[in-house]
């Protein structure tokens, strides 16, 4: 099939850079930090509703589910940041409908699947994002215990030729795409980001039991897809068309 040409961020979208856009959300934080250090557990139920259940859209979905202990934004004096020192790691426990939010405030979109998998991929149809060698330590972040996240680009050797990064390990990633089967059609109903249903997160994860498998570029099999809900191991990338 032929793909229209498109651009497709380099990195995951980082906690930082999503507590900048929570910060432009048309509601105010309320809350404290404590010891300096920003976290969930400083947020009164009161004060996190602000800016947890803004809708961006006609489901009533939370844009990120900052009550998990693993999500690493919180509020400090008024405004909402990431925790020291994990600034440039990859945003977790946001929702699908966040990381739509999240684009439309930057005005991008989110990648389809099959723009994901095509960059990813690349021409020459590789297993892996940076080619045919099995995956290591070295190429992804992968093997890691829950919550032990590293940020973004930190395996450089794991690049797509064209220079994208952590497209296998790291996060799992959401799409545009309700979770439908392939071959891809995107004229059946698959791209209304209206529809209700599961859509499809790319690219494996970092936990310790991500297998090769799990890694490869057209790997399509995980059990969260619930749009409504963030989860520890699914952030995000943006893309624009050409």
């Amino acid at each position: 099939m032929t793909i229209k040409a498109f651009r497709i961020d380099r990195t995951e979208v980082t906690n930082a850079q999503f507590a900048e856009f929570l910060n432009a959300l048309p509601v105010k934080a309320s809350g404290t930090g404590l010891g300096g250090k920003v976290g969930p557990a400083n947020i009164a139920p009161s004060d996190r509703a602000l800016f947890l259940e803004f809708s961006s859209g006609p489901s009533p979905y939370t844009i990120i589910d900052l009550d998990d202990n693993e999500a690493l934004i919180g509020v400090h004096e008024g405004r909402v940041a990431s925790n020291p020192g994990y600034e440039s790691h990859p945003v977790t426990e946001t929702t699908w409908a966040g990381a739509l939010a999240y684009r439309r405030w930057r005005g991008a979109r989110l990648p389809t699947e099959v723009e994901w998998e095509a960059a990813a991929r690349g021409k020459e149809g590789r297993t892996f994002p940076w080619g045919e060698a099995m995956p290591t330590t070295d190429l992804a972040v992968i093997n890691r215990l829950s919550g032990d996240i590293l940020p973004v680009g930190s395996r450089p050797k794991g690049a797509t030729p064209e220079g994208l990064l952590d497209m296998a390990g790291s996060l799992l990633e959401w799409t545009s795409t309700l979770d439908r089967p392939y071959p891809y059609r995107g004229e059946d109903g698959r791209e209304d980001l209206t529809a209700p249903g599961e859509r499809v997160v790319r690219g494996g994860n970092y936990v310790f039991d991500d297998a090769p498998d799990r890694l490869t570029t057209w790997n399509r099999t995980v059990s969260w897809r619930n749009p409504a809900t963030g989860h520890r191991q699914i952030g995000f990338r943006c893309a624009v068309d050409e």
